[in-house]
């Protein structure tokens, strides 16, 4: 489910704390709360020697930019003090993430900090007023991305290099998240072996789910994602001559 879909963040600010256990213990807590949550854990980003009291943060803000870009409204910290340090740091940055209608939670306590932040009336005015900043900012990311997508269009080219990935109109794919038969090439070369058997979707999905195959939110397989497969290999998207460690390198 698209709603319970979830990104996680982990931060250490210190030489040490970069390569100890500070980023394995964060990572396991956030893992835990959204599995025992049912939250689908897409990706934990990671800052690192970032100090508390620094409000420039690269992954914090790919990570804003990535929720913006996929609609995500869950993010996971460990706590508090993976945000900030100081309080106030603390209050500003969780308002921020609570303006754009993100639920912040805490693993360690469980708490969701954004609905303690909108039930507070002081705070709800912050996030309101923080809301028409995000907005505007919103905007400006929009048009950014709009020419960059117009640009990746017209060359051909994604930082540099040339994209490889196309749709099933045979068109440069500028966006969107791999089709089924990307992400899952063994998954994908299956399907097609036991499509030449002439059986029905319905027995090849159940075939491939009894084999353990999944989708890729984790449920079982249905008629539908089959066909979008086939549909996939009669169009030559999928190319079986390879091995599946080859094709898994490639996606990875």
């Amino acid at each position: 489910m698209p709603d319970s879909i979830a990104l996680g963040y982990r931060r250490v600010s210190s030489r040490d704390q970069v390569n100890g256990t500070g980023l394995g213990r964060q990572a396991t807590q956030i893992k835990k709360f959204a599995s025992e949550n049912a939250f689908q854990l897409e990706r934990i980003f990671t800052e690192k020697g970032i100090s508390g009291v620094v409000e420039k943060r690269p992954a914090f803000s790919d990570m804003i930019a990535f929720a913006d870009a996929h609609d995500i409204k869950i993010i996971i910290i460990e706590d508090m003090t993976r945000l900030a340090r100081e309080l106030l740091l603390q209050m500003q940055l969780a308002t921020f993430i609570a303006s754009k209608e993100i639920d912040l939670y805490s693993a360690n306590t469980g708490e969701n900090i954004s609905r303690a932040i909108y039930d507070d009336p002081m705070r709800k005015a912050m996030v309101q007023m923080q809301g028409v900043f995000s907005e505007l900012e919103r905007s400006t990311l929009t048009r950014r991305m709009k020419a960059g997508r117009d640009h990746q269009r017209e060359t051909g080219k994604r930082n540099g290099k040339k994209i490889k990935t196309v749709d099933r109109n045979g068109k440069i794919r500028i966006e969107g998240t791999p089709r089924l038969s990307e992400k899952q090439p063994k998954l994908a070369k299956r399907v097609i072996k036991l499509s030449k058997q002439n059986l029905s979707l319905y027995r090849i999905a159940k075939i491939v789910n009894d084999e353990g195959f999944r989708s890729r939110a984790g449920g079982i397989l249905h008629g539908p994602q089959i066909k979008n497969i086939l549909r996939d290999y009669e169009l030559g998207l999928i190319n079986t001559s390879k091995t599946p460690s080859a094709v898994e390198c490639q996606d990875g």
